[in-house]
C-alpha cells in the first residue's frame, strides 16, 4: 500500500500555508504528494516551493487554468500510490489523518473507499457542523445501507475522502463538463456507488473545511442544475434499484424548496420548472411552482430567517486557532 495526497489549487496562496502544516505534521510521512497548480496567478509556487523541504517526496505540476475536475484527472494520473487521498488547498488534516487512513485499509483490505468526518469552520475559526450527518460509531466500517452510501454521495469533503487507484481505473476520471467545482466530485462518488465501489466509514472528525469568501461551493443556486443533471443521468433507472433513487428525489425536492427562501419568485418559478424536468409530475413541486404566483417566497423567506435563527441559538460555541499547531488545533476538535 502506498498512498498518494493530491492537492488541486488555484490562487489559495493565502491559504496554504495553514493546509501544507498539517501535511507537513502527518504522524504517519511515508506519502507521496502532488500538487496540481491550477494557473494560478498569485504566489502559490512561492509558497509551495518554500514547504518542499519539510515533505519526503513532493512533486509540483502547474497546468493552464482549466478547473478542478481536470486537475484531479493529471494529479491522479500522474499518482504512482495505490490509494489516492485527496486534500483541497484550503483545508487542514488532523496530524494522525494518514496513519488512521493507513490502518483503516489494512483492517477492510477490500475496501476501496474511505470516508471521514470533519467540521466546517469559518476563516475566524468559529465550528459551524459537522461535515457528515449522524453519529455512528467511531469506526463504523464497511456502509451497505443505501439511505447512509447516499448521504454519503451529498454530504462528504474530497479532504475526508481516500480511493484506491483501481477504483478510480473502473470509474474513469472526474467529469469536467459539471464547471469549476460544481458537482463533479458529487458525480464521481454516485458513479463510484454505483459501481459497486467497497466503502468504509469513520465518524472520528479527522479534517477542517474552512469557509470563506472564496470557496468554489457557496452558491446553492449554481449547484442546483449540476446536481439534476447528476440525478437524470446517474441515479435515475441505475443498477442501484428504486430505494437510492427516492433518497435522490427527496433530497432534490427538500433542495429546491429551500432554495425558494433565497430566490424572487421568478428565478423560483424558474428553477421550479428545471427541476420538473427532471422530476416531472411531483406533486409537491408542482404545487410549489403554482404557489410562486401566491406569494409563497415570501413566507418561506420569513421561515428560512426562523429557521436560521434557531440554529444560531443552537450553535457551536467551539472557536479553534487555526494559527496554532496542526497538533493544538485539533486537541480542541470534538
Amino acid at each position: 500500500m502506498k498512498i498518494s495526497v493530491i492537492m488541486p489549487t488555484y490562487n489559495y496562496g493565502h491559504l496554504l500555508p495553514g493546509t501544507l502544516r498539517t501535511l507537513a505534521s502527518q504522524t504517519f510521512k511515508d506519502f507521496e504528494l502532488l500538487v496540481v497548480d491550477d494557473g494560478s496567478t498569485d504566489n502559490t509556487e512561492e509558497v509551495v516551493r518554500g514547504f518542499s523541504p519539510q515533505l519526503r517526496n513532493f512533486r509540483y505540476l502547474k497546468k493552464p487554468h482549466t478547473g478542478p475536475a481536470d486537475s484531479r484527472r493529471v494529479a491522479v494520473e500522474a499518482a504512482t500510490g495505490t490509494h489516492i487521498a485527496s486534500l483541497d488547498s484550503d483545508d487542514m488534516w488532523s496530524p494522525e489523518y494518514m496513519e488512521t487512513v493507513r490502518s483503516s485499509f489494512a483492517s477492510h483490505p477490500q475496501a476501496e473507499m474511505f470516508f471521514c468526518n470533519g467540521l466546517h469552520v469559518q476563516a475566524t475559526g468559529q465550528v459551524m457542523y459537522a461535515a457528515l450527518p449522524g453519529d455512528p460509531p467511531p469506526a463504523s466500517g464497511q456502509v451497505t445501507s443505501l439511505r447512509e452510501l447516499f448521504l454519503l454521495c451529498i454530504n462528504f469533503c474530497p479532504t475526508g475522502m481516500v480511493f484506491t487507484k483501481s477504483l478510480y481505473q473502473r470509474v474513469g476520471p472526474f467529469d469536467a463538463r459539471y464547471g469549476f467545482g460544481l458537482c463533479d466530485d458529487t458525480d464521481w462518488v454516485v458513479r463510484a456507488v454505483i459501481a459497486g465501489a467497497r466503502c468504509i466509514r469513520m465518524n472520528r472528525k479527522l479534517f477542517l473545511h474552512r469557509v470563506h469568501g472564496l470557496n468554489l461551493t457557496t452558491d446553492p443556486v449554481a449547484y442546483l442544475e449540476p446536481w439534476l443533471s447528476v440525478y437524470a443521468e446517474k441515479i435515475k433507472g441505475s443498477p442501484l434499484g428504486p430505494e437510492f433513487e427516492r433518497y435522490a428525489r427527496q433530497f432534490t425536492r427538500g433542495y429546491i424548496l429551500r432554495l425558494l427562501g433565497v430566490c424572487s419568485p421568478a428565478k423560483g418559478r424558474a428553477l421550479l420548472s428545471k427541476t420538473l424536468e427532471v422530476l416531472p409530475g411531483d406533486f409537491i413541486l408542482s404545487c410549489a411552482y403554482a404557489s410562486t404566483y401566491l406569494g409563497s417566497t415570501s413566507a418561506l423567506k420569513l421561515l428560512k430567517l426562523g429557521k436560521r435563527l434557531i440554529r444560531k441559538s443552537f450553535q457551536h460555541n467551539q472557536r479553534l486557532d487555526l494559527s496554532a499547531a496542526p497538533a493544538a488545533i485539533f486537541e480542541g476538535v470534538k
